[in-house]
This record gives structure tokens, sequence and C-alpha cells, in this order.
């Protein structure tokens, strides 16, 4: 948003307003130009008036008072005001706040006794009515020619609202006076004219042609599409009429001299930043334009040096560079109290050029503000005229004839066609041609028509946000308006529905919710030191990182590569806050840099983890790595994935318990993802429970492996489940998953389920083996299995175990 103020009064200078302050409030932000706030400048000042001091008296009960005798109207009696100021003196006009006036700063004026002596008012200061900010030494003193009895606000021009505006850059054109009294004209049905100020002066001839003083080169048409420039001689810098400082004022600018304020006055007038040189200080009177060069420097005018380079537009002379173009000038050609002529330039600037400049200097200026979102090309020499003009009412000002218009990139206006139909079709509207002609001349349009329903609009050069029919449609809106236009709802031909992949993602959802894990988000955006924190980096796949160009700051300078640092840092935060217990998940995009393609690539991660699980089922000193390891193998189960093993062939992983972690792959040797215990010393450094497992999975893989799935559905089996206990004892290295594997296969059709329910080391296991048991359950489809079927079964499984693994059988 572009925050501007305008002034009420200023306004009406170009358009005969007949708007109240409220409603014109309203009408401009339904016009698109948001106020944001309206200021009465004379708040506070209503009730004070002009009063002169007839004569001063002692008083008689206090040395350091006086009793002065003010006169409000002609004829009268005269009111007794008890004052201390030091200043008073008779037949002084002065602004009087008689009894029930209230001030500014909230006092109400009573009528009291000051040391016995009566007092009926106030004689104000400066301060007092809120005119400045420090405590001021005496009453304020106004001219003698100050009318009695008159409003002291209207006297002081403090009669105005000042609008404060919200602009969005598309309105950029209104950062002028003349630009906001144009779109007020087109608030009018019936034709209102706009009123530019009239431009006159007189060239002083016996100073020759500006030629035989300046020459003007432009290097870089493509940075500086127009430059214009004129003299002005024989100039005394001085303080600015009283007028002209009051509307910068208003305008929240501060004055400073008549050469700065009138540049500042035209910029707020035609929305055309000016600036001005000392002649003098420009070497063989020569302007040339052109990128700065590498690692040139220069001094700008708040006195920091700038280091600048070959992209960034400067206005130098064949010695030095004196402006960074449209952007601040520079000290070395500052107009100071002793200068005597001064150089006006008005010219047009690349807009992303002034725009890359002013961010890449952090220095941002009303010029910049204005030239990066686009100027009226077609104004610059006018707008230079009129700081000549103004410049020319100075005491013995003279402006050398002629301008200087180096003009290499000449203005098109753009043409556009517009269609009827589409207008309607886009408002829901149902408006006719010469409605919508007539919309678009009071914008200030050409619009000829070039067939039936059809017609060719012309845009003019201050319109630089028009490019197409749709911003012309946006336009009829507006002249029509917002408010009027009625509400429908879109009609739509088909339903939306989930893709299958947004369906795939809400069933993982749903199954690890059932699990026991709640879900996450964390932020896309992180910081390179956390992944070296977490031993990240020393995995190649985690360290292809893709950096930000504009990071906010160095913790969101890189996309992620994992979902990992965000769910650790979840655990960890809980765990500061002394969560006893937390399971989460979360799936995401991970963004990876990419040496075979241009863009980084773009993968979509399932990552979880947890910590407070206390349930040692299995005696490992693991709890929390098997509950989610039981979380993953539900998650499989229901996405019909069988053939899958854990395996502890798990590389780069330094970040994990080196025995406690396991990859995950398929039957075909795919990685479907990896889980593991989180190694102990960055559970420490990271304040999470000793023990806390985490995992990830590849969520595109886990798609295209379902997508390939054919759910079949059987019937409940009415015969009846033969069980049978398996225990053995066996080398402690053996995997347990490796045995689960083989007693599956050995078992065939009708070992219907596998449970592990024991493993056990101890006092009655030797030395290096370990005893596991499981739960067979046996059941056919067809019929009822009888014992002699599944004793030769389970005789089967029980001998391949011994031959292979040569476990030993154990009763139970």
């Amino acid at each position: 948003m572009i925050n501007l103020q305008i002034s009420y009064n200023w306004l009406k200078k170009y358009i005969d307003i007949d708007f109240t302050p409220a409603d014109l409030s309203e009408k401009l932000t339904m016009a698109g130009l948001e106020v944001e706030g309206v200021e009465y400048l004379g708040e506070g000042l209503e009730d004070i008036i002009i009063a002169k001091i007839e004569k001063i008296k002692k008083h008689p009960n206090a040395d350091k008072l006086v009793i002065c005798m003010l006169k409000t109207k002609k004829e009268g009696n005269l009111i007794p005001v008890v004052t201390g100021a030091s200043n008073v003196k008779s037949g002084q006009m002065v602004p009087f706040a008689p009894v029930g006036a209230k001030l500014p700063g909230g006092m109400e004026i009573e009528e009291v006794k000051l040391r016995g002596q009566l007092s009926q008012g106030m004689i104000c200061s400066k301060d007092e009515l809120g005119l400045q900010a420090e405590k001021a030494p005496g009453i304020m003193v106004l001219a003698k020619s100050a009318p009695l009895g008159f409003n002291f606000a209207k006297y002081k021009k403090l009669d105005d609202y000042i609008f404060k505006l919200d602009l969005t850059p598309n309105y950029a054109r209104c950062l002028g006076m003349i630009g906001v009294a144009r779109e007020i004209k087109s608030l009018y049905a019936t034709e209102k004219k706009l009123i530019t100020p009239p431009i006159s002066f007189t060239e002083a001839e016996d100073l020759g042609n500006i030629n035989d003083y300046l020459e003007v080169e432009i290097k870089n048409p493509e940075l500086c599409q127009r430059y214009t420039a004129r003299l002005v001689k024989n100039v005394q810098i001085k303080e600015s009429p009283e007028w002209i400082k009051r509307r910068l004022k208003a305008a929240g600018i501060r004055p400073v001299n008549n050469v700065v304020d009138i540049s500042n006055f035209v910029l707020m007038e035609y929305n055309q930043p000016l600036h001005t040189f000392d002649y003098d200080k420009i070497k063989e009177g020569k302007i040339i334009v052109r990128r700065a060069e590498a690692g040139e420097k220069m001094i700008t005018l708040d006195e920091t040096e700038r280091s600048l380079d070959t992209e960034m537009l400067v206005i130098s002379d064949p010695e030095k560079a004196v402006a960074v173009g449209g952007v601040m000038g520079g000290a070395n050609t500052e107009v100071t109290a002793e200068t005597t002529n001064v150089l006006i330039e008005s010219a047009y600037f690349n807009p992303v050029s002034i725009r890359k400049t002013a961010k890449k200097l952090a220095m941002h200026s009303d010029s910049s503000h204005r030239f990066e979102r686009g100027v009226d090309i077609e104004k610059a020499i006018e707008a230079n005229n009129r700081a000549c003009q103004m410049l020319a009412k100075c005491d013995g000002a003279k402006v050398v004839p002629g301008i200087i218009d180096n003009y290499p990139v000449k203005y098109e206006a753009a043409e556009i066609t517009l269609k009827t139909k589409r207008v309607n079709q886009l408002l829901g509207l149902e408006l006719k041609e010469k409605e919508i002609k007539a919309s678009l001349i009071r914008l200030g349009f050409e619009v000829e028509s070039s067939a039936a329903g059809v017609c060719t609009v012309t845009v003019p050069s201050y319109r630089t946000d028009v490019e197409k029919s749709a911003d012309l449609v946006e336009e009829i809106a507006r002249i029509y308006g917002y408010n009027k236009i009625p509400s429908t709802r879109p009609i739509s031909k088909q339903r939306g529905k989930r893709t299958a992949k947004q369906k795939f993602r809400a069933r993982i959802k749903k199954i690890l919710q059932a699990g026991g894990l709640d879900e996450v988000i964390t932020y896309s955006l992180q910081a390179k030191k956390l992944y070296q924190a977490l031993n990240l980096t020393k995995s190649q796949t985690y360290a292809k990182f893709v950096r930000i160009k504009n990071p906010l700051n160095e913790s969101f300078a890189i996309l992620r590569t994992t979902l990992l640092p965000g769910i650790i840092n979840v655990l960890s935060e809980n765990a500061r806050r002394q969560e006893s217990e937390m399971s989460i998940f979360e799936i995401g995009t991970v963004f990876r840099n990419s040496a075979q393609a241009e863009k980084p690539e773009e993968l979509n991660k399932l990552s979880g983890g947890l910590f407070g699980q206390d349930n040692d089922l299995w005696q490992q000193g693991a709890p929390n790595f098997f509950e989610l390891k039981g979380v993953l193998e539900l998650l499989f189960a229901r996405l019909q994935i069988r053939d899958y093993k854990f395996s502890s062939d798990l590389e780069q992983t330094d970040f994990l318990h080196p025995g406690r972690k396991a990859v995950i792959k398929n039957e075909t040797g795919q990685k479907l993802g990896f889980i593991g215990e989180i190694h102990p010393e960055l559970a420490s450094e990271n304040n999470l429970p000793a023990g806390t497992s985490i995992f990830e999975l590849d969520f595109d893989l886990l798609f295209e492996l379902n997508s390939k799935q054919n759910y079949q559905y059987e019937k409940l089996v009415k015969y009846p489940v033969l069980v049978r206990d398996l225990a053995l004892v066996m080398a402690a290295d053996i995997a347990v998953g490796e045995i689960y594997t083989a007693i599956k296969k050995q078992g065939g059709l009708i070992l219907k389920n596998l449970e592990l329910f024991d493993i056990y080391q101890g006092d009655q296991i030797k030395a290096g083996y370990k005893s596991v048991a499981f739960k067979l359950k046996f059941q056919a489809e067809d019929r009822t299995l009888t014992d002699q079927e599944v004793n030769q079964c389970f005789n089967q499984i029980t001998k391949h175990l011994k031959k292979e693994y040569s476990a030993e059988i154990r009763g139970i």
C-alpha cells in the first residue's frame, strides 16, 4: 500500500468540489482510493478568535502578573484576562480563547479569579494551540492586519481537512493532486472541468539560449526514455511564501527553502519528481545520463557514501556522478545558501531499474517511490515549466530561454479493443455501448466505435497501469459503482472432487491418526545451521539445498530438503514444555537441487516421530522405536503393501542411534524410507527424551505402489482355527524378522496368522543367544484342518529352522 496525505482545500484548486469532506471520503473509497482517515487541521481551534490588547494594567497583588484588557469587537466592553506572559504589549493582535472554549489539549476555559482579579479567558501561545510541540516562551502574536473578531483557524488557513489515503500500486497516478482531482472528476455524472494551473512566465532574452549553457547526452536510453532540463539564474535561496509552506505541511512534507519547496510542490501537484542542481558545480556544463561504473562511489544528499554497480543509472558530468538517477542527488551539486544558478531536471526513468537501484542501496525516496511505479512521460516539460514559473516570481530570478528535451524513446499511446459483450459478461451487467463509452471518457480515455458493440480505446499517458481490456473493465466497474453490481453465485457445470493423490493423502492421515499420531505442519523455509546441528549435511541427499535469493533472515534462507528438522523441532519444543509424551506426523513437499534439471526437484515425503512410550514389551530398551515401527506396520497393512522388510544396512545416518535404525525396502529393492532412534548426543543437545524415534517415507512411492494394488475381499472363513506355539533359541545376531519371514514361507496357505509374542535374553539362555516365541494360527478356507495336517506343517517349519538357522526348539 502507498500512503498519501492530500488537502481538501488544495484539491479545490484543481476541481470545483461540492461534496462535503465526509461524502468525498466515502466516494473516494468506493472508487478504489481507500481513505484511511480524515483529519481536521483546525481541531480544537473552532472557538479561538482574534482579539486586540487595548491596554495593560498591573496586577495589584502579583508582580509577575498583568491584566490585559482585550477587544474582540469594534464596539463593546473590554474583556479582562490575567496573564504572566512576558511578551504582551498594547496594540497586539492575539489568539484569544473566551470562556467556554476548548483548546486542542482538552482544556476548557472557565471564568476564574487569579490573586483576586477576574480573568475571563486566555491569550494563547503556539503550543497551547497545538501548533508546535515544544513549550513557547510567550503568547502568539499575529500580524497587525489580522481581522478583529475573526475565527483564528480560518485566518491561519487551518480550516482544512486532510485525507489520508492508502493506495494500491495501480493507483500511482493519484500520488499527485492533479491525479486525485482527475479521479474526483470521474465521480460526477455531469461534466466537471479539471482546472490545471496556468503556466506563463517571461524568459530573459538577454541571457541567450539554454544550449549556450548546457548539453545533455543519454548513453542508455533503455534506462532513461526522456530527459528535460531548464536553467534559472540569479536565484536567491530563502524561505518560501507562507502559502507554499502551508500546502507542503498539509501533505506531510517539511519546508526547507524556496528551491527545494518548489520542486516538492510540483512533485505533489503533477506527480513528477524534479531534481535541482547547483549549475555552477556541473563541470563544463554537460550532463551525461549513463550506467554507473563498477565500483564507482558517490556521496548522496543524506551524506552517505554509496557504492554503485553497472546496473544503476547515474546523472554525471564529464568528471563525476552528480546524482543516482531517479533516487537521490549528490552532495557535490547540492543547492545551498550560496547557490545562484539552478538547473532543473524533469525526466522519465525506467521503473524496474529505479526499483532495483533503490532496493540495492536501501535508499527509498519520494522520487524513487513514484518513478518505480511509473510517471506521465508526456508531462515532463509541463512540470519543469511549472517549477520555472514559480521560481521566476522570486526576487531577481531569470529563466534562461529554451528547454533541453532529449527524448530518444517516444511515447506511443496504447490502443485496446473493447467489446460490449465481454464487459457485460465479466461484470454480470447489461450496460449499453454508449454507457461504457461515457464511463471511459469521464476517466480521460479516448474512445471510438470501430464496429457494432466494439470500440477502440486509446490509453492516456498517465494511465501506466492499463495494458489490456480487463483493465478497462475494472475501470468501468469503478465508475458504475462496485456497490451497485449485484451479487451472484458462480455457475459450475461440474462438481469439484479430490484427485487420486489427494484421496490417498487423506487416507494415510486417517490411518496414522488411528495409530495414535497427530498431524503437524511445519515451515518449508528453514535455516542451514539447523541441518548442520542435526548432522544432516553429512548426507548428500539432504545437502542439496535450494537457497532463497531474498530471505527475510537466515532462519528462512533455504527450502527444506527433508521434513525431519521440522518434526524434531516440534518434538523438542513440546519436550521443553515438559510434555510427557508426543506422537506426530507430517505430509509435505521437500525441495532438492538437481544437476540434471534447471528447476529443483519437488518431492512429497511422509515423516513423523514420537517419545514418551514406557511399555518395553520386547525388553530391548527401545519402546519408542518399536511403537513407531508398529504404526508403520499398521500403515503398510492397510495399504496392502505386504512384501517389505526392515534392514539394518542404512547409510549416512549419523543423526540416528547406530544400533536402532532400519531402512525399509520392498521386494524389488525400492527404498520406502527409514526408521530410527535419534542419536543420544543429538537428543540431549535438542532437549529430547532419550529414545525419541523418527521415520521418513517416500510418499510418492507409496502412492505409486498403492495405485497398483487390486483389492480383493474375502468372506469370513467358517472353519475352526488350530493354534500352535513355537519357542526357539537361536544366535543373538540373527534378525527376528528373518525368522518371521522364513516361518511365513514354510507355513504356506494354511498358516493364516503369525504373531511374535516374546523375546528373551537372560540367565536361562546361554551367552550369545536369545529366545523367541511365536503364536501360529492354522486355518483352511474349504475344510476343517486335522491335527495331522497341522502337525505336518509345523514339523516342516521346525525342520527348516533347525537346518538353516541352527535353531533349538524349546517346549512351551
